[in-house]
């Protein structure tokens, strides 16, 4: 597995993928120097693993500085219902095993 460190043009990156043997790996950073493109065009060009290595905590900062506007302007912040963030967070399955220990 390789990857070309900051590719900055597709065709950069399709001659990467045609002279290089072997598997290899975009990493798609937002707002970096190389393209940003969708999978199916980083499959056709030749990647066979795409990296997004801040997606995640971009998106996570983005919704947290909402939030915090939000409650800045005296308002509630979009929220999951209660019982869908025990789930995501596993408080559902550790009430379940707490009940094993119940005395």
């Amino acid at each position: 597995l390789t990857f070309l460190e900051a590719p900055q043009t597709v065709e950069e990156m399709k001659r990467y993928c045609s002279e290089v043997d072997g598997y290899k790996m975009a990493n798609m950073l937002e707002n970096g120097v190389t393209p940003l493109l969708p999978t199916s065009e980083l499959e056709e060009i030749g990647f066979k693993i795409a990296a997004y290595p801040f997606a995640l905590l971009n998106a996570s900062i983005v919704g947290m500085n909402a939030a915090l506007e939000s409650l800045r302007q005296g308002n509630s912040p979009e929220n999951l219902p209660f019982k869908e963030l025990q789930d995501i967070v596993g408080f559902t399955r550790y009430f379940e095993e707490e009940k094993q220990y119940k005395i």
